[in-house]
């Protein structure tokens, strides 16, 4: 049973029955990871973080992988109302003034920054619900959503990793197409829970 990084390394060493693999089966584990991160967006990866927009931008947190939602906030955090997301060169081509405009109303990402529009007329908190790289497997981060939720997805996407290194084609088809289902899988279950409970309303006002 995979319960921890200890025993997704013997899980993987176990079945492909080899044991010259100890010393790369971590990157095995490593390469996996990416590809999920890659290729999953499910609420696990979901993460909260107030930031201030400053001179017409912020900068996006280190682990930032997709942004979910965009507020702007009161000065207690409560949330006013949500920007709407175009590309760099639509806000640029309608905001080109880089002074006090009003109120912003839209953003786009730029570099590693987020960019707003119009040009701030103050200093303005904002609350961003984002797709996160959360912390990686690790000796010392033993467990994290992929072990405790789906410890089969990411011990699929190693086996795929282990695969090509030992250049068993067999394997690779097989192992592909397994975490392919895998992630398709855990994609749905999490689209399904975000539309379970009573249908979504939309409120006026």
């Amino acid at each position: 049973m995979i319960t921890d990084y200890a025993s997704l390394q013997s899980a993987l060493t176990d079945y492909a029955a080899r044991d010259d693999l100890s010393t790369v089966v971590t990157t095995f584990i490593a390469q996996g990871e990416s590809r999920i991160y890659r290729d999953v967006r499910v609420i696990d990866m979901e993460v909260s973080a107030s930031e201030t927009i400053t001179n017409g931008a912020f900068a996006l947190p280190s682990d930032y992988l997709e942004m979910r939602n965009l507020y702007v906030t009161d000065s207690t955090g409560a949330l006013l109302y949500e920007l709407q997301r175009r590309t760099p060169f639509w806000l640029r081509s309608n905001y080109q003034q880089q002074s006090a405009q009003g109120t912003p109303q839209f953003y786009a990402r730029e570099g590693q920054n987020i960019i707003v529009g119009p040009y701030p007329d103050a200093t303005y908190p904002v609350t961003m619900l984002y797709y996160s790289r959360l912390a990686s497997l690790s000796n010392t981060n033993t467990t994290n959503w992929l072990i405790t939720k789906n410890p089969d997805l990411i011990f699929a996407a190693a086996m795929v990793e282990l695969a090509i290194y030992t250049q068993d084609q067999a394997a690779i088809q097989y192992w592909e197409g397994k975490y392919g289902q895998l992630s398709a899988a855990v994609q749905g279950a999490d689209k399904r829970e975000r539309m379970s409970g009573s249908a979504p309303v939309m409120s006026p006002g």
